[in-house]
C-alpha cells in the first residue's frame, strides 16, 4: 500500500508542476520586435520546473509521507518513491512535449 502512495505522490506532483509551468508560460507577455526574448523565458521556466519536479517529489514523499514502520517497509517505500520520481519526471516531459505540439501557435508551444 505504501508503494502505491509513492506513485500517486509522484504523479500528482508532476501534474501540479506541469500546471504551474503552464500558468507561468501564460503569464509571460508576448514581446514585439524582431528578436523577442519571451519564448526563451517560457522555455527556461519549463526546464527549471522540470528539474525541481523530481527533487520536490522525492523530498515531499520522503519527509511528509514516509511510513512509520519497520525498516523493510520503509526500504520498499523509498524504492517505490525513487521509481515513482523517475516516472513523474518522464511524465512531466512527455505531457509537456505533447502540450507544446498541441498548442504550437500559443505560449505553451515555446517549451520545446
Amino acid at each position: 500500500m505504501e508503494s502505491a502512495s509513492a506513485y500517486i505522490i509522484s504523479i500528482i506532483t508532476a501534474l501540479i508542476f506541469l500546471l504551474l509551468s503552464a500558468i507561468i508560460a501564460n503569464a509571460i507577455k508576448f514581446e514585439g520586435g524582431s528578436n523577442p526574448k519571451d519564448p526563451q523565458a517560457r522555455k527556461t521556466w519549463f526546464w527549471v520546473l522540470a528539474i525541481l519536479n523530481p527533487a520536490v517529489c522525492f523530498l515531499l514523499g520522503y519527509y511528509a509521507f514516509k511510513p512509520d514502520a519497520n525498516i523493510m517497509v520503509v526500504n520498499n517505500y523509498v524504492t517505490a518513491l525513487s521509481i515513482g520520481t523517475a516516472i513523474g519526471f518522464m511524465l512531466y516531459i512527455l505531457i509537456g512535449f505533447v502540450m507544446s505540439k498541441i498548442f504550437a501557435t500559443g505560449k505553451i508551444g515555446h517549451w520545446f
